[in-house]
């Protein structure tokens, strides 16, 4: 990359400044903090959650256990314990 690219971008994040069309700083934080009020058409929609699964009761449970007889666990050592007992069925 040439010095002079480097130079030229140097004014702003997007690279363009008032002169060029684009808006300024202020202008950009106050479009951003005003925000988009209204409903967006055309994009995804979010799913509402629909609370813990059972396999996170589950996993929870093990993790609570664990905690119990050693302060340092990890939910990913609970998950692993919960799985292999998954597997025998004693979950």
């Amino acid at each position: 990359m040439s010095k002079n690219r480097s130079r030229k971008n140097k004014g702003g994040a997007c690279g363009m400044n008032k002169q060029e069309g684009g808006k300024d700083k202020k202008d950009n934080m106050a479009a951003q903090a005003g925000g988009n009020k209204d409903k967006k058409k055309g994009g995804k929609t979010r799913r509402v959650s629909k609370g813990a699964s059972e396999w996170n009761k589950k996993v929870m449970e093990v993790y609570r256990d664990m905690k119990k007889k050693d302060k340092t666990v990890r939910l990913g050592a609970a998950m692993k314990r919960a799985s292999e007992m998954k597997k025998r069925g004693e979950l």
